[in-house]
């Protein structure tokens, strides 16, 4: 009970932060998956990590189609960009999630680790926005789709900070952008999350009635439905703290973030 309480907590946490800085939750729910089943299940590091991935990555369904749904009615979507990224997506997802188990754990945790610090730094200092709108061609745009996929499948995440800096880079609009990104986000979780089922060997864990295959479910009621009903909320606080706060107070978060992840035990 003590564990579900403070994913709770967390998971209100993480709403918070994902409501008030516009971006996704898997940077957060990666490291908090695995350190509470080091925690509190005796996992190894390995195992820790690698469940902790599958787990944001499922999540990921959940909140990809809660914000799709939500970026389609406020018509934050263009649908022709998506279908000229979504070829290239669902084949880099579907690869990565299948080959996460054999990819060596210490290349993962670094690739994490680095992403961080990297997305600390874009945080902090921002590319000019184009204002004229660029053609996507859509050979480049498949093989973006399938870089940006796979490294968001190797480390958990939905691709956000990827797809919107890329996608404002042409001339598209944040909050198309922020739409495109959310929707593709979703094939993402989707894609990866059945390639690591399907991928995923027998488990040996003393945790098997909370596991689906390497998923912790309770990760996905206790953390990221919370974090969901958070983010409107904190979206409102949003507009009362100054852009150049925000950006220094989640550009912190992810530095720590990148440290705590160095830390193996």
């Amino acid at each position: 009970m003590v564990e579900f309480f403070l994913l709770m907590v967390i998971g209100i946490f993480i709403g918070s932060l994902v409501g008030m800085f516009g971006i996704g939750g898997g940077l957060f729910i990666v490291p908090v998956v695995t350190y509470t089943l080091i925690g509190f299940h005796d996992y190894s590091f390995d195992d820790a990590l690698l469940t902790g991935i599958a787990s944001s990555l499922t999540s990921i369904i959940l909140s990809g189609f809660i914000g799709t749904l939500s970026h389609h009615l406020n018509r934050n979507i263009d649908w022709n960009i998506v279908k000229k990224f979504i070829f290239g997506v669902v084949i880099g997802a579907s690869l990565i999630g299948f080959y996460l188990p054999q990819i060596p754990i210490e290349f993962i945790r670094y690739t994490f680790i680095i992403y961080a610090f990297l997305a600390a730094y874009k945080i902090l200092f921002p590319r000019i926005v184009l204002q004229k709108k660029i053609t996507i061609p859509f050979g480049h745009s498949n093989l973006i789709g399938l870089c940006f996929s796979s490294i968001s499948g190797l480390i958990g995440i939905g691709g956000g900070t990827l797809f919107v800096p890329y996608l404002t880079s042409k001339g598209i609009s944040i909050k198309m952008s922020i739409g495109i990104a959310s929707c593709l986000g979703l094939f993402i979780g989707l894609c990866s999350s059945f390639a690591i089922l399907l991928s995923w060997g027998p488990t040996s864990s003393n945790n098997q009635g909370s596991m689906l295959g390497p998923i912790y479910i309770p990760a996905i009621i206790f953390l990221t439905i919370p974090s969901l009903i958070f983010v409107k909320l904190s979206a409102d606080w949003l507009q009362k703290i100054s852009d150049k706060n925000i950006r220094r107070g989640f550009a912190c978060l992810l530095i720590l973030i990148g440290f705590v992840m160095m830390l193996k035990h």
